[in-house]
């Protein structure tokens, strides 16, 4: 590589470090949260199940806006606005999937479910990549 060009896979980023932090933290603690709603839906026959995956379905949901408005933020910080993008994804399909819940549409619920599953984690796969140094235009 010539001299004075930057590597973008392999520098590590120094835009705001607590910020790439908490990004990983919510985002893990959100994908922790929708598999544990999945685990705990599939048992809804049990008694009491419902009233904790209610439960646990509104803090997704708060947990969700707080990765989003991260990822947003983490995004734009890095130049990747489609981080950003995905969390504010994730967000906008709990909003549905939580309406779903309340009108006890319970196929399409499940069927959005495991979207929403497979979306956070995919947005807590982002969060653990190395970040790509945003270089400056010379």
């Amino acid at each position: 590589m010539p001299p004075g060009r930057v590597d973008a896979v392999t520098t590590t980023s120094t835009a705001n470090p607590g910020l790439l932090v908490f990004f990983r933290l919510a985002s893990g603690a959100s994908a922790a949260v929708a598999l544990t709603l999945g685990v705990l839906g599939s048992f809804m026959d049990a008694g009491g199940v419902r009233g904790i995956h209610a439960t646990l379905a509104m803090v997704f949901l708060v947990l969700s806006l707080v990765v989003a408005l991260v990822s947003f933020l983490y995004g734009r910080r890095v130049g990747r606005k489609g981080i950003g993008m995905h969390g504010v994804g994730v967000f906008v399909l709990a909003l549905v999937q939580y309406g779903l819940g309340e009108m006890y549409l319970t196929i399409p619920h499940i069927g959005l479910g495991l979207a929403i599953v497979l979306g956070a984690g995919a947005l807590f796969s982002l969060a653990m990549r190395r970040p790509a140094a945003h270089a400056a235009a010379s």
